[in-house]
């Protein structure tokens, strides 16, 4: 018995040297991965298209300008001018940066600037008749060639890597709005003090500004970060309504010549506006870093 007792002694010896040696060498449990978030700055580039289909509005600046605009001149088979539209399209596409804070697991705050150079533009007419059979056709040309926008940014996370949300803030931009009056003959018109003079073929009216306008803009989209399997790139896909307000141009009609108005002179050239509108909406994809 004593025997015994005395090799157990002995196994309990040697082996716990080993089992310590064992508790030593064991690897701590993992530490938990990082939170991710979207708090911190961010830049890319973005590119997309805009459109827009803004109506022409004319206004009168004398008696004889309002009896050509609404069709009351005198002359045989006379009609108002026509009323149309000027509708747009073309590429926009440049750079941006942000901020983001993340509000708690499900909400994003920030602000984001862009500047993006602009190829929207297009034109429209409308013919009608004045001294049947002539046509008198107007013409309108916009277009914007570049704007930019500084806006703030409030998003909710549908995934802790899918952010959904809405934008809005300040814009500017350049513009540039144009339109001309002409006929298929010849025609003069004179009378309370005004006068003007068209040539077929010829433009018998006039003008154009180019200027840059400020405004708002709104919109909203999805941003998805994790592209290529890293957490600092996000895809974002975004839609925008931009308005820089309107612009009024003033077209000049040509004088009418003092060898042809010579019965209650001197006249003054006549002029009428044209009231453009200029905005237009956008849809564009981003690809941005985030510095987080």
């Amino acid at each position: 018995m004593k025997k015994l007792a005395t090799v157990i002694a002995a196994i309990t010896l040697i082996g716990t040297p080993a089992f310590a040696a064992d508790m030593a060498l064991k690897a701590p449990p993992p530490a938990p991965a990082p939170v991710p978030t979207w708090t911190g700055f961010y830049g890319g580039i973005q590119v997309g298209g805009g459109w827009s289909d803004e109506a022409v509005n004319y206004s009168a600046n004398d008696p004889g300008a309002a009896a050509l605009l609404s069709g009351t001149l005198g002359f045989t088979g006379e009609q108002p001018l026509a009323n149309y539209r000027t509708p747009q399209s073309g590429p926009v596409g440049g750079i941006e940066a942000g901020y983001n804070w993340q509000a708690g697991p499900n909400w994003v705050l920030g602000f984001e600037t862009d500047f993006s150079g602009s190829g929207i533009s297009g034109h429209g007419s409308a013919t009608s008749l004045v001294n049947a059979p002539f046509a008198v056709t107007t013409t309108a040309a916009q277009s914007t060639d570049w704007y930019g926008t500084i806006r703030g940014r409030a998003g909710w996370l549908a995934t802790p890597n899918l952010l959904v949300f809405g934008t809005g803030g300040f814009a500017y931009g350049s513009v540039a709005d144009s339109a001309n009056f002409t006929s298929t003959g010849g025609f003069t018109f004179s009378g309370g003090g005004f006068a003007f003079s068209c040539v077929a073929g010829a433009p018998c009216f006039a003008g154009s500004s180019s200027t840059t306008k400020t405004g708002w803009t709104a919109g909203g989209g999805l941003e998805w970060r994790g592209l290529w399997l890293d957490p600092h790139m996000s895809f974002k896909i975004e839609y925008q309504f931009v308005d820089l307000g309107t612009e009024t141009v003033r077209l000049q009609g040509t004088p009418c010549p003092p060898t042809v108005c010579t019965i209650g002179g001197p006249f003054i050239a006549s002029s009428f506006n044209a009231a453009f509108h200029n905005q237009f909406n956008v849809v564009r994809v981003g690809l941005n870093y985030q510095f987080h």
